[in-house]
C-alpha cells in the first residue's frame, strides 16, 4: 500500500473508536489490528450476531456458487495490486481504467448474488445500521482473527485496517439514511414507489461499482483542480469499497462451502462490516473528491498550449 504513513482518520477518531470498543486505555492510538484484537472481547458481540448469520445462512443454503466467488476474489486482488499510487504518480495523460477494473472484477459476483437472492436474504435479516449495531458488529469483527484476516488481501497494512474499521464506527452517522427493510422506523409500505427500490445491500454493492466505474474519467477530467490529498482520498475510498467487496465475498464463500470456516456470529459480523464499508465509502467519496470547494481545490494551473481562441 502506497500511503501507509498517511492518516486516514484523526487521532481523536481513533480514540473515540477504541473507547467505543471498550479498550480506550488498553492500546495506543497507533495500534495495529492485532493490538486491538488482543484487547477487545468480541466473543459476546459475536454471540449477539449469531441469529443474524444463522438466518442468512439458512435462507441461502445450496444456492451460492463457490467457483464464481473464488474466481472473483482472484480478479479483485489482481486489480487492487495494479492500483497506482495517485498522489505520487498523478493522473495519466489519457483516461485510465484502474478503478473500473475493480468494478469489473466485482460485476459477475454482483450478478450471481442478484440471481440467487443473496441481496434479499441479507437485507431482510440485517438490522438497521445504527451506531450501536455497527459498534457491536465491528467489535465482533476485529475480535475474530478469521474475519479480519481478509483485509490483508486488499493491500491494507495493519494500521490502515484499523483506520478502515474505525471509520465505520466514528462515521456511522453518515449511514443514518441507509434504512434497512426490517428497521422499526421505516418499511417499504411507508415509501412511495418502494417497489422500485433495490434491497439495501444490493444498493451498497451496486452503488460501489457505479462509483468505481466513474472515478477514472472524473479524476482525469478534474486533475488540474485535485490536490494530492484528494487523489489519495480517492484511492483510499476505492480501496475501502474493494475491502467491502472482499469481506462480503468471504461471507458468501463460507455459506457456499457449507463449512464451519465462519461461525454464525462471525458471518453476521463480516457481512455487516463489509456492506457498511461499501455504503460508507460511497458517502465519503463525493465529499472528499467530487464536491470540490475553493478551499479544497489545487492552485489554478492553465496549460497555455491547450488554450485556443476563435474569432
Amino acid at each position: 500500500m502506497a500511503y501507509e504513513n498517511r492518516q486516514h482518520v484523526t487521532d481523536e477518531q481513533r480514540r473515540d473508536f477504541l473507547k467505543a470498543l471498550g479498550v480506550g486505555g488498553a492500546v495506543a492510538t497507533g495500534a495495529t489490528l492485532a493490538d486491538v484484537r488482543h484487547a477487545v472481547s468480541g466473543e459476546s458481540a459475536t454471540e449477539e450476531l449469531a441469529p443474524v448469520g444463522q438466518a442468512i445462512r439458512s435462507n441461502l443454503g445450496g444456492q451460492l456458487d463457490s467457483g464464481v466467488i473464488r474466481s472473483r476474489e482472484t480478479e479483485l486482488v489482481g486489480a487492487l495490486e495494479a492500483l497506482p499510487a495517485l498522489a505520487e504518480s498523478g493522473v495519466g495523460e489519457e483516461p485510465g481504467d484502474d478503478f473500473a477494473r475493480i468494478a469489473a472484477a466485482g460485476r459477475p459476483l454482483y450478478d450471481h448474488f442478484a440471481e440467487v437472492g443473496f441481496f434479499e436474504a441479507t437485507s431482510d435479516n440485517l438490522p438497521a445500521f445504527t451506531y450501536d449495531y455497527l459498534t457491536e458488529s465491528v467489535s465482533a469483527f476485529v475480535g475474530s482473527e478469521v474475519t479480519a484476516e481478509p483485509l490483508s488481501k486488499v493491500g491494507l497494512t495493519e494500521q490502515e485496517a484499523v483506520d478502515l474499521v474505525a471509520s465505520v464506527v466514528t462515521d456511522a452517522d453518515q449511514l443514518r439514511h441507509n434504512h434497512w427493510v426490517v428497521s422499526p422506523d421505516i418499511s417499504r409500505e411507508d415509501v412511495e414507489d418502494a417497489a422500485a427500490l433495490p434491497p439495501l445491500t444490493k444498493g451498497a454493492m451496486g452503488g460501489a461499482m457505479l462509483w468505481l466505474e466513474d472515478l477514472d474519467a472524473k479524476l482525469w477530467r478534474w486533475q488540474t483542480m485535485l490536490t494530492d490529498g484528494a487523489l489519495a482520498d480517492a484511492e483510499w475510498h476505492a480501496r475501502s469499497m474493494a475491502a467491502g467487496f472482499q469481506l462480503v465475498n468471504e461471507g458468501a464463500k463460507a455459506i457456499a462451502d457449507e463449512s464451519a470456516a465462519l461461525s454464525d456470529g462471525e458471518l453476521g459480523a463480516i457481512l455487516s462490516t463489509g456492506f457498511a464499508m461499501q455504503a460508507l465509502a460511497q458517502s465519503l467519496l463525493p465529499q472528499d473528491v467530487y464536491w470540490i470547494t475553493e478551499e479544497m481545490r489545487d492552485e489554478r494551473r492553465t496549460d497555455l498550449e491547450m488554450v485556443t481562441t476563435e474569432f
